[in-house]
């Protein structure tokens, strides 16, 4: 074995050892709880109480060591890949081979029974904690980079770390006009797909993309990325291999970038991958706005981002003894949901009268099974503020449904168990939003569905 680690040394290690190596994250975690077991223990065991544990401590001491032996050689082999940052590396190494001395000198004095002077022992037990957690520390800096332990910290602790204060995150996308092409779009991929395996401290392929600049300046192949020349740019060859190929990225069965980034990251490319400006600056076609909004979440209602007023504490009251149940939806607002469908009352025309009294407030509406009759439903469709409406099980034909074709705002249209039928071919259109659509069990047959199916991201729920 100490040839085949010295003929690593100067060149490529051989796959075994790094086979063995990628072993090391799961053993590394034995000797943390022997160890710290063991601590405990000993700490316990100057009780009384709990004084006849002091007879096996050696055992979690030579487990604890024995375990840390593994791991350092199995760290080691990982290390060979040298897909690390040295200085972060060095230590890691060093301080995780001192977790194993030290618990070897604690295994040792706990055997023989010792007494050392100076409260040694002690202070023994106490190197090999602060060992233990330091090279924890430093193993989580090479897998996940040397900010992850402190990057949500407060910034009295960053800075007592060195750290400067936390960044001032950017401001949500509200506008697709405001959108920078890399900080909004690009960065954000490569932040959740790529960094965690390249970044200053885990440098696979000596690739470090948390930057533009360390991004547009490759690693040991070279340059990855060809602005305006998709096909020369090796990660975008990457990114779409086939995820068997051994040059798929991520690799290590990390997800996958999905379809819409891998559009975006190719867009960007054939856009000359510009390190800053807007989105819109670049004059994208149609097709590709509507991605990045989607993207960035700006396709969704734009109702949910209006403050409403509280609602009036005698309307709510008078819903709620109309068998009412009224639920608050947001913390920071005070849209609501109001559901009929377990009351014991009859739905009334006060019920639907009052109702509009929170026409502002009221977005998602059940009345499932509450014996809703077509004249209703046109107090109902005066609630423009409804994005999910709940009707199934009603006695409702075609007439009642044309009252909600002013409810542009509506997502969800539960119909289930009802009597629409062709109607639906006159009012789903105009509900520019919807999303979902429940029809089974209606009278509406499969020609209806399949024009209604005509329409774009309209999921259909029929049988």
């Amino acid at each position: 074995m100490l040839t085949i680690l010295l003929n690593s040394a100067g060149e490529a290690p051989a796959d075994i050892l790094i086979f063995f190596g990628r072993i090391h994250p799961l053993v590394v975690h034995l000797p943390i709880g022997f160890l710290l077991l063991a601590v405990l223990v000993e700490v316990v065991a100057k009780r009384p109480k709990f004084q006849p544990l002091g007879n096996f401590t050696h055992y979690l001491w030579a487990l604890g060591s024995l375990s840390a032996l593994v791991a350092v050689v199995l760290g080691y082999f990982l290390s060979l890949s040298g897909d690390y940052s040295e200085n972060t590396l060095f230590w890691h190494k060093w301080v995780g081979v001192s977790v194993f001395v030290f618990s070897l000198g604690c295994y040792y004095i706990s055997k023989k029974q010792l007494k050392l002077p100076f409260y040694g022992k002690s202070l023994l037990i106490g190197l090999v904690v602060f060992a233990v957690f330091y090279t924890g520390h430093l193993g989580g800096n090479l897998t996940h980079g040397s900010t992850y332990l402190l990057e949500y910290a407060p910034n009295v602790v960053r800075n007592l770390a060195g750290m400067p204060d936390k960044a001032v995150p950017r401001k949500k996308v509200t506008v697709l006009d405001s959108a920078d092409v890399y900080l909004d779009l690009i960065s954000p991929i490569m932040d959740s797909r790529c960094v965690s395996c390249h970044n200053k401290d885990k440098k696979k392929g000596d690739l470090d993309l948390t930057t533009f600049s360390s991004l547009m300046a490759g690693g040991e192949s070279g340059e990855i990325l060809i602005p305006g020349d998709l096909n020369s740019s090796d990660l975008y060859r990457r990114i779409t291999l086939p995820e068997s190929h051994d040059d798929f990225m991520p690799s290590e069965g990390k997800p996958p970038l999905s379809e819409e980034e891998v559009t975006l990251i190719g867009w960007w490319i054939s856009a000359q991958a510009p390190a800053e400006g807007y989105f819109t600056a670049l004059n994208p076609d149609q097709e590709m706005q509507d991605l990045v909004e989607k993207y960035l979440g700006l396709d969704k209602n734009k109702l949910l981002n209006q403050q409403v007023e509280a609602p009036n504490p005698n309307v709510v009251d008078s819903l709620t003894n109309l068998g009412f149940i009224l639920n608050p939806l947001m913390i920071d607002n005070h849209f609501l949901e109001a559901n009929f469908s377990l009351s014991e009352h009859e739905f009334t025309d006060k019920a639907s009268e009052t109702l509009l009294l929170l026409k502002d407030q009221i977005i998602w509406l059940n009345l499932s099974n509450s014996g809703i009759e077509d004249g209703h439903l046109q107090k109902i469709g005066q609630l423009e503020n409804i994005i999910k409406l709940n009707l199934s099980k009603n006695e409702i034909s075609d007439e009642g449904l044309t009252y909600l074709s002013n409810l542009t705002n509506l997502e969800s249209l539960n119909l289930y168990k009802t009597s629409i039928s062709v109607g639906l071919l006159e009012v789903i259109p105009k509900l520019t939003n919807l999303k979902r659509l429940y029809i089974s069990e209606t009278m509406a047959d499969s020609t209806v569905v399949n024009q209604l199916q005509q329409h774009k991201d309209l999921r259909i729920e029929f049988d």
